[in-house]
């Protein structure tokens, strides 16, 4: 499995940095390794396998190895496992006593309410999403849920931009997330076919 971090994280890390120094940005990276890592142990355990691991603003992003195959209760355990982890942490810096505790909670809270906003590609999202689909209508149910998040990330954005520079990584998450929804509704159509192919193929085997 490869490992690699996305380039938008970088202006965020140098915000953390200059505002809460070299700690809040040690504490934010681990949050979100750890966060991703409850995403791959779930992965593991429901016997997913794991192409490659993106460490993102919000979390990060897990290719599958033809994840088009994959139940809804797979998925299910794979998108709650990483705020699990996150609410593991959280209460460990609730309950112990240690230098920057009170940040460290912070960071927890603010990654756990992030992740469990009701907008793809969010951990709530894709909850949500499996919770919606069914056979019958699935990628109906998808493609109105990616617009829907689609006009949620945007206006969340643009309410942020309105509070910079304070704002500055929300306005990046934000538009991130828009930016991700908008390219995963333009290939819709084809994650459709590749879908159908894919479990064609396993069917002849």
């Amino acid at each position: 499995m490869k490992y690699r971090i996305h380039p938008v994280l970088l202006p965020i890390f140098l915000f953390f940095m200059i505002v809460g120094g070299v700690s809040l940005y040690a504490m934010l990276l681990f949050s979100l390794l750890f966060h991703e890592l409850g995403h791959v142990l779930a992965a593991r355990h429901v016997g997913m396998k794991i192409r490659s691991c993106t460490i993102l603003p919000y979390g990060g992003e897990l290719q599958f190895v033809n994840r088009q195959l994959a139940s809804k209760q797979q998925r299910l355990i794979v998108a709650l496992g990483g705020p699990v982890a996150t609410a593991v942490l959280l209460v460990l810096g609730m309950c112990l006593t240690f230098p920057g505790d009170a940040q460290f909670v912070k960071i927890q809270l603010i990654l756990l309410s992030v992740n469990l906003l009701p907008i793809l590609p969010l951990d709530g999202g894709q909850v949500v999403s499996v919770l919606l689909e069914t056979e019958a209508t699935k990628y109906t149910t998808r493609s109105n849920f990616l617009l829907y998040s689609i006009i949620v990330s945007a206006s969340l954005c643009a309410f942020f931009t309105a509070y910079l520079p304070d704002s500055l990584p929300l306005v990046i998450i934000t538009s991130f997330l828009a930016v991700q929804n908008i390219i995963s509704y333009r290939f819709r159509r084809y994650e459709r076919v590749f879908e159908q192919l894919t479990k064609k193929e396993t069917s002849f085997f």
